[in-house]
């Protein structure tokens, strides 16, 4: 069973995990193969200054 697991800087509307769910789902299962409820995805919320890019905090 294939797991993702998604690690986003802030937080994310009920909308965009939804979105992000299905087409995320629908890409690995068609690459894999395996079915749709094969496929486990894990949307981390962290927050903006627990993120860091360049050598800067994000938050």
């Amino acid at each position: 069973m294939p797991v993702v697991t998604i690690a986003n800087a802030g937080k994310l509307s009920s909308d965009q995990k939804n979105e992000l769910i299905l087409k995320v789902t629908e890409v690995i299962s068609e690459v894999t193969g395996k079915s749709m409820q094969a496929v486990y995805v894990r949307i981390d919320e962290v927050p903006r200054e627990n993120f860091g890019v360049g050598g800067k905090p994000l938050g």
